[in-house]
């Protein structure tokens, strides 16, 4: 029995980092509400082709930065008291490097009486009184755009609990309201969808049988269609411009000089373009956007320098040395404070052909000594596949997890334990 219950263990481990390598690229930004002001926790993961993988969290201010599947086909976004977003994944081409993004989310109604709410939000309740007495309750529904506030063209359903019935009906610009009479008291479920909008579905607790009509304002979220754009060798001081087919200009979200995002129309075509006083002009086709995220990696044309600025160039290397890198308790993400340093070692590695590295992963002594020695193998091999990215080629890294092995403090206090939680990133010599 505890050799197929290590097996099985031994199994999902496998499984973890297999899925582990096929990471592409990063997905950073910041999650608000539908009106921009209010910064929202958040959690988001994604569908991929062996089940949902939880991505991260945002930080308090709403931002966030995760490593994204190479197979990731929808994303979504969920906080507490908003409606969820799932975002189809289109990548145009390899996924590398790191895209920016921002969400907007609608807020969830509560629970209530004679009001729709969103099903999500439902918790036992009984009807009292459900007598079938014939009455005449008169309710109107509008549908409108959450942001406009303008009128939507829609398809609205009911579904009546009594009379396991469904009526379906639709709205369209001459005749926004839908008038219902229902003739009982009842809990029905709404579902309302509109073209461009996530789908809205609610329930409605229809226990009052006053004799005033009211009307129900459902609000539905655009569905986004964002480009995000990641200049994989952008250069300081580059113009960038996106265009329609029509030749007009589109706003676009800059980051800074490598990144950018904007909010399309789905079905379109546009022209990216990269110019600047050190730049040759540079343009690329976005080919027809799809509904949901939209993700974009470009590699700038080089442009020809003369012989003695290459030269000079050869002269100014970078220097790196040995570092540890420090991992919070049970987490594997690779810190944000650490890429810098990274970069550097990638550089430097470049610029030096006989030298390589050895990458040690350790953990303190908390826990499973098994799982312990699982996490200090994804510690490792969260940072050489950062490393490999960046140009270095994988065979020039020697790595290797030990666990809680080899302590560099005792594990009697917190700050000896975060001690001991490390990387250990070792500049070797080739021969080594």
């Amino acid at each position: 029995m505890n050799y197929k219950k290590l097996l099985i263990t031994q199994l999902l481990l496998l499984a973890s980092i297999t899925a582990l390598h096929a990471q592409c690229g990063f997905l950073a930004g910041k999650v608000t509400d539908i009106t921009g002001s209010t910064t929202l926790k958040a959690s988001l993961s994604a569908k991929t082709d062996q089940g949902k993988v939880r991505l991260g969290r945002t930080d308090s201010t709403g931002i966030f930065n995760v490593e994204m599947p190479c197979n990731i086909s929808v994303l979504t976004i969920e906080s507490a008291q908003y409606q969820s977003l799932h975002m189809p994944v289109n990548a145009d081409g390899k996924l590398e490097g790191t895209y920016y993004v921002s969400f907007a989310m609608l807020p969830l109604g509560k629970q209530t009486s004679d009001e729709p709410y969103a099903q999500s939000e439902q918790t036992h309740y009984e009807l009292k009184d459900t007598t079938k007495a014939q009455t005449s309750i008169i309710r109107r529904i509008e549908v409108k755009d959450a942001v406009s506030n303008e009128s939507l063209a829609a398809e609205v359903c009911l579904y009546y609990t009594h009379k396991q019935k469904k009526d379906c009906f639709s709205l369209v610009a001459k005749k926004p309201s839908l008038e219902v009479i229902f003739t009982e008291k009842d809990i029905v479920a709404i579902e309302v969808k509109a073209v461009g909008y996530q789908s809205y579905n609610g329930n409605l607790i229809l226990d009052k049988t006053d004799d005033e009509p009211r009307t129900y304002m459902i609000k539905l979220n655009r569905q986004q269609t964002m480009l995000s754009i990641n200049i994989l060798n952008a250069k300081a001081g580059i113009s960038c411009r996106l265009s329609a087919q029509t030749g007009s200009a589109i706003a676009l979200n800059k980051i800074n000089d490598g990144h950018y995002f904007a909010e399309l129309a789905p079905g379109k075509s546009y022209q990216f373009n990269v110019s600047g006083s050190d730049q040759p002009e540079f343009s690329t086709a976005v080919a027809s956007i799809k509904e949901g995220l939209n993700l974009k990696s470009v590699r700038l044309t080089d442009k020809a320098k003369p012989a003695a600025v290459a030269e000079k160039s050869l002269n100014t290397s970078i220097t790196a040395s040995d570092r540890t890198l420090y991992f919070p308790r049970s987490d594997y993400k690779l810190p944000l404070q650490s890429r810098t340093y990274l970069d550097s070692v990638a550089i430097y590695l470049a610029e030096n052909k006989g030298k390589a590295l050895r990458i040690t992963g350790h953990t303190d002594n908390v826990g499973n000594p098994a799982l312990n020695l699982t996490l200090s193998e994804y510690r490792v091999r969260v940072i050489t596949r950062y490393l490999i990215n960046k140009g270095v080629p994988e065979k020039l890294i020697a790595s290797a997890g030990l666990g809680s092995k080899q302590p560099v403090m005792p594990n009697d206090t917190e700050e000896n334990r975060r001690l001991n939680r490390r990387v250990e990133v070792q500049i070797i010599d080739l021969q080594e």
